[in-house]
């Protein structure tokens, strides 16, 4: 619910070395919190699973942050997965998690 609020989506944040626009960094932690939602439940032996809408965000997300990341280890190298893989395995494996 707090993310579908307008005000969430909208202006600047101050990170008090830089402003950054609040989409980004909202589009940002929407994809920390569901790639380690899903490295808690895979630990745990549990199903997670995203809406489409909001797999699609983080798809995107990873798309375009992988290669930065992985220059700093926060992401392994992607993981193979079909081209017709649900968005959300395509967006784990590309973070060097193995959706299966």
């Amino acid at each position: 619910a707090a993310w579908s609020d307008p005000r969430v989506w909208e202006g600047e944040i101050d990170l008090g070395f830089a402003k950054s626009p609040a989409p980004e960094i909202a589009r940002l932690l929407v994809a920390e919190l569901a790639l380690h939602g899903w490295d808690v439940a895979h630990a745990t032996g549990q199903n997670f699973q995203l809406p489409d809408a909001a797999a699609r965000l983080l798809l995107d997300v990873v798309e375009a942050n992988a290669e930065e990341y992985r220059r700093y280890e926060g992401f392994a190298d992607a993981v193979p997965v079909p081209a017709d893989a649900p968005l959300f395995h395509r967006a784990v494996a590309l973070s060097g998690r193995d959706p299966r």
